[in-house]
């Protein structure tokens, strides 16, 4: 049967996953404002489409 590692290379692996998860949480709060940004230009586009205005 294996054996769990000891107590500090559990802690690292710990300390990784943590960073793993803050990189991602980053990473996906980058990902949301840039697909606002791109919804609220695309709604400004289309309402000047609608008025008769190009660009």
């Amino acid at each position: 049967m294996k054996e769990l590692p000891d107590e500090k290379t559990l802690l690292e692996i710990l300390e990784m996953v943590l960073a793993a998860e803050q990189k991602a949480r980053e990473m996906s709060e980058f990902a949301t404002a840039i697909a606002s940004k791109y919804q609220k230009r695309m709604s400004e586009i289309r309402q000047a489409r609608k008025q008769g205005v190009t660009e």
